[in-house]
């Protein structure tokens, strides 16, 4: 892995949620672990639609954010501010649905 980002749950300063997500670049991807997180986000029971998006970078993050980004992503950061901005209860379900995907994707990783 060359680099991973994770937003902290709160903001550092302003104290509330942030919309959950998870994003890394594999020096190497293969198709098999491609294979891997899209069963994940398909297979996981969550309170909101989530996706495995795989160009470049890496990502599993709810779909409205992958959707508010742009097909290109060209306006993540902006996605980002405006649904932590303006819905935290979004924030709050996406926070609990990430927590259930990394729980099983590391139950998946002791199976393996």
């Amino acid at each position: 892995m060359v680099w991973m980002r994770s937003p902290v749950e709160r903001h550092p300063i302003y104290g509330y949620r942030q919309v959950s997500f998870v994003s890394w670049r594999f020096e190497e991807p293969s198709d098999l672990l491609r294979e891997k997180f899209e069963s994940l986000v398909q297979d996981t029971s969550t309170n909101l639609e989530w996706r495995f998006k795989a160009a470049r970078n890496w990502m599993i993050a709810p779909a409205r954010l992958i959707d508010q980004a742009g097909q290109d992503g060209e306006f993540f950061n902006e996605a980002v501010v405006s649904i932590t901005e303006h819905d935290q209860e979004f924030c709050a379900s996406a926070e609990e649905d990430l927590v259930q995907i990394l729980i099983v994707l590391e139950e998946g990783s002791e199976k393996s």
